[in-house]
């Protein structure tokens, strides 16, 4: 008989949802969703942020849960138990089990719908850009005067608008490997900010499908950046609807705080709102945020401004990749194929 291959991918795992789940004997292991058409409704955590094939990297017609199956080995089973003791209220201290915690929070940030949609659209202005890019240096090396000329900026919007439909378009695959670069460069980066474990006598807290969100700690706001983790940004991941998991570049003054406050709820709610794909989730039990409102559309990104001019410097270097640090994003990697400028 055929191993069986799941093709119900959850982009948050079941592990991270728990905490927002009823306690009850009729709300167990169910969470109230709002999705962005205004409806509501009563969903059970197996249901909940599932994709079908979100991250299958098989044949066309060969369904493949590797990638899957690695979240759940590598990513969400060594982080159980700091989870489970996070929700209680003890914040791993630096060590083994706060990396174990990073790379989770790390790769949740990476694996949702609201990136892989971001990275369509950043590839959709990208693309073009590229394509127009090389037309235009091929140009250049035909007939150097072309150098010269004062309209290349018009010139690379004329040949970016006739790109290829396909220069458009990127592959499960190349997506799913930045996603595993940006996890493992994030990772680093947590590792070396202050991390703060804030909690509230009641539930205040909503979360999504896009539970980790990122903050100005400088108090600049810009909420259409593709960037996932900015300078000078804090990321936020609520826990539970009481507890806050704050990680943070600025190091707190004195002890560090544990109450969450209502200016820092109101703050972080608003980012899970910005930041979801389609639902906001919490418990049955706990009124929906009265200041929030979930919009119909999801903000886009900005679109690039583009000026071109001729490069006098040395030519572009070969396209690489920086090696990928922590193991078991490694070993996803692996799964992936490898990235393919590197050499077999």
């Amino acid at each position: 008989m055929p191993e069986q291959v799941s093709r119900d991918h959850h982009t948050v795992p079941k592990l991270y949802l728990r905490g927002f789940c009823g306690r009850k004997k009729l709300d167990k292991e169910i969470l109230l969703a709002r999705h962005r058409d205004g409806t509501e409704e009563r969903m059970p955590i197996k249901k909940a942020t599932v994709e079908v094939d979100f991250y299958d990297v098989g044949e066309l017609g060969q369904p493949d849960d590797s990638l899957e199956q690695w979240f759940a080995r590598s990513i969400e089973s060594p982080v159980g138990d700091v989870m489970r003791a996070l929700r209680d209220g003890a914040l791993p201290p630096p060590g083994p089990l706060r990396a174990t915690l990073a790379t989770f929070v790390a790769t949740q940030m990476v694996r949702t719908v609201a990136v892989r949609r971001t990275m369509q659209d950043v590839n959709s202005h990208l693309g073009p850009m590229v394509f127009a890019s090389t037309v235009l240096q091929r140009a250049i090396e035909a007939d150097p005067a072309v150098k010269a000329r004062g309209d290349l900026t018009a010139m690379y919007h004329d040949i970016a608008s006739r790109a290829p439909e396909a220069m458009r378009r990127t592959d499960t695959p190349s997506m799913l490997r930045t996603m595993v670069r940006e996890a493992d460069r994030i990772k680093l980066l947590l590792l070396d900010m202050h991390w703060l474990l804030t909690s509230s006598p009641n539930p205040v807290l909503i979360t999504s499908d896009a539970p980790v969100v990122t903050v100005s700690a400088t108090g600049e706001l810009d909420f259409s950046s593709p960037v996932l983790l900015p300078e000078l940004h804090e990321v936020h991941m609520p826990v539970t609807p009481s507890r806050l998991l704050t990680i943070t570049p600025i190091q707190p003054l004195g002890a560090p705080p544990t109450v969450l406050t209502t200016e820092q709820t109101t703050l972080v709610n608003h980012a899970i709102v910005r930041n979801c794909w389609d639902i906001l989730l919490r418990p049955p039990t706990m009124p929906f945020p009265a200041d929030l409102v979930l919009p119909r559309q999801r903000s886009s990104i900005r679109q690039p401004k583009i000026t071109v001019r001729a490069n006098e410097g040395q030519p572009p270097t070969s396209l690489t990749f920086p090696p990928v640090v922590d193991a078991a994003l490694a070993d996803a990697l692996n799964i992936l194929g490898g990235d393919p400028a590197t050499p077999a």
